[in-house]
């Protein structure tokens, strides 16, 4: 088994006691562990399993220790295979964490992680990819080349992969108040910061000359509020008594700005009778829905006690 270490640190105001909602933190975890997965998947196939540990916290700001850990699946079968094909077949921890998150050196060359190059790109296609014939490729983009390794190229077409990555990068820049997140080794050069405003980035790029199927749907529904956020570029979430909560854009600007000045008392468990739009998009990426609160139409505070007798 090999194993590597990196942190993830979430930073902002609501983090600065070294704290954060676990109901924020779990699905983010998880999105990365997924991340993992899925780039061990297409490197190493069924051979070996990668796995993603939680290790400590720290204070300052919510700061999470990580380790990968990729274990044989089966070792007799990996010697024979490194016998008869390569000896190094097989993406180990360490090499793993340098594709994803650090990047890496070959030859004296430095190289862009997956992270980073995904960051860079931001959703558009490269203007040239060009194989330089010795591990590496170069990718450029608005006049901006970067150095990947071949294997990095692999991942960024790789489905599950992006996927994935739209998955983490959703949840972990879309907590709320987060205004940077710190993964890799703190204070190194390979650290990788990433803002709200990267959260697009992360998005599965649609395929050339494809022509999305869009469906949008309007609808009054009920829905309680979560979380509610007053910044721009932040979503609110909300529960319409379903399984899950979800997010949406609040684009009632009257309703806002009544609750900005004080004449509407906002609290979570409050429930809103809204006019949504749903536009769903499908592509060969697969499907995505956004939400949209239109309309406020009525606002019913929520209960400050038990009606008990």
């Amino acid at each position: 088994m090999s194993r590597s270490s990196f942190r993830v640190a979430f930073e902002g105001e609501p983090f600065a006691e070294g704290e954060i909602d676990v109901n924020d933190l779990a699905p983010a975890l998880l999105a990365l562990g997924d991340v993992i997965q899925a780039a061990n998947r297409a490197l190493n196939g069924g051979r070996v399993h990668a796995r993603l540990k939680l290790r400590a916290t720290n204070e300052g700001s919510f700061e999470a220790l990580l380790s990968i850990d990729v274990s044989m699946v089966d070792a007799i079968r990996d010697i024979l295979d490194a016998v008869a094909e390569s000896p190094d077949r097989v993406v180990a921890a360490d090499q793993l964490l340098d594709l994803l998150i650090k990047g890496g050196t070959i030859l004296g060359v430095s190289l862009t992680s997956l992270f980073g190059a995904v960051k860079l790109l931001r959703g558009r296609r490269p203007d040239k990819v060009e194989d330089r014939g010795d591990g590496m490729t170069s990718i450029t983009v608005n006049q901006t080349t970067i150095i990947v390794d071949k294997r990095t190229v692999d991942l960024l077409e790789n489905l599950p992969t992006r996927e994935a990555l739209e998955d983490f990068g959703s949840k972990a820049l879309g907590v709320p108040g987060v205004t940077s997140l710190k993964i890799g080794e703190k204070g190194s050069e390979d650290e990788l910061v990433l803002t709200a405003n990267d959260r697009s980035a992360f998005k599965v790029p649609e395929p050339v000359d494809e022509e999305p199927q869009i469906d949008v749907m309007e609808r009054e529904v009920w829905l309680k509020i979560v979380t509610s956020h007053f910044r721009d570029g932040y979503k609110w979430r909300f529960t319409d008594g379903g399984d899950k909560p979800f997010t949406a854009d609040m684009e009632d600007a009257e309703f806002l700005n009544q609750a900005l000045e004080g004449k509407i008392a906002l609290s979570a468990n409050d429930t809103l009778r809204c006019q949504i739009r749903e536009e769903q998009k499908l592509t060969s990426a697969g499907l995505t829905k956004e939400v949209k609160v239109v309309k406020v139409i009525e606002h019913i505070p929520g209960a400050k006690q038990f009606r008990l007798l």
